[in-house]
């Protein structure tokens, strides 16, 4: 019990440290949520173009509408950004700083984003609840047991993006392209994930590819949840889920055999 009331007093104290450098830069922050909503907007622009052309997809104006809505909303609730943070610490060695305080370094980004992501969850909930007010275009067919398993997958997404941007910002260990390994990895997950457009319009093989890979689990199978596209599919989002436990599983033994032998590569001086 008293390692379990240090533990949680330590992460209070870092959850304090991080609200308080979040708010001294809140401006910033607000600026770098809305310069991500570009992507989100330009896909539903250029999808709703399509449908208003007579060409057929399948979905109406409303489905796109509430579609990349959710996918502006997820993303911005599960995205990482450790990978950046990461390779630069470990290049110019302060992550040495770090390897010496009482918390694994991973426990930092943790406490980081779950403020920001909080931050931007009081945000842009909100604002959508009122977009839907006064414009039912932007409602989601979503009944309470939806939003329950959305929130649960979105938390379980934000586990996996997490551990996937602390491996590839430990590529660092070895080389001085992590950041444009993992860019090539964005470049992937554009498309696998959603992003760009739901799986439903990508061919079949495709899409059942995606759905076990972990791009699918990390933005669209929340979105698909909110927006009430797996309503009454039990088995598929019982296999979403699954999907996300079997990578978070695989993710996170892969987190720890690469942080141990990256270590042992790892010098620095001064940091």
């Amino acid at each position: 019990m008293n390692s379990w009331h240090a533990f949680r007093e330590k992460y209070r104290m870092l959850l304090q440290v991080e609200w308080s450098v979040m708010l001294a830069y809140r401006s910033e922050s607000v600026i770098w949520m809305i310069g991500s909503f570009i992507q989100p907007l330009v896909s539903l622009s250029v999808w709703l173009s399509i449908n208003n052309s007579g060409a057929g997809t399948g979905l109406s104006a409303k489905d796109y509408i509430v579609y990349f809505l959710g996918v502006l909303v997820v993303e911005r609730l599960t995205r990482s950004w450790d990978v950046w943070e990461l390779d630069s610490e470990i290049r110019q060695g302060t992550l040495s700083a770090k390897l010496l305080r009482p918390f694994h370094p991973i426990h930092w980004s943790i406490a980081q984003n779950l403020v920001y992501k909080s931050f931007f969850a009081f945000l842009l909930i909100p604002a959508w609840i009122v977009l839907c007010l006064v414009w039912p275009m932007a409602r989601p067919p979503a009944d309470a047991a939806s939003l329950v398993l959305t929130l649960a997958a979105v938390l379980c997404s934000s586990v996996m993006c997490i551990l996937i941007g602390y491996l590839f910002g430990m590529l660092a260990f070895w080389t001085n392209r992590a950041t444009s390994i993992y860019m090539l990895y964005e470049g992937i997950h554009l498309f696998l994930a959603g992003r760009i457009a739901p799986l439903s319009l990508f061919p079949a093989e495709v899409a059942r590819i995606a759905s076990w890979l972990p791009f699918y689990s990390t933005v669209g199978f929340p979105v698909d949840l909110l927006t009430g596209r797996l309503a009454g599919q039990y088995e598929l989002i019982w296999r979403g889920f699954a999907v996300q436990a079997l990578w978070m599983l695989i993710l996170g033994l892969l987190f720890r055999w690469l942080w141990q032998r990256g270590l042992r590569k790892y010098s620095a001086a001064g940091g």
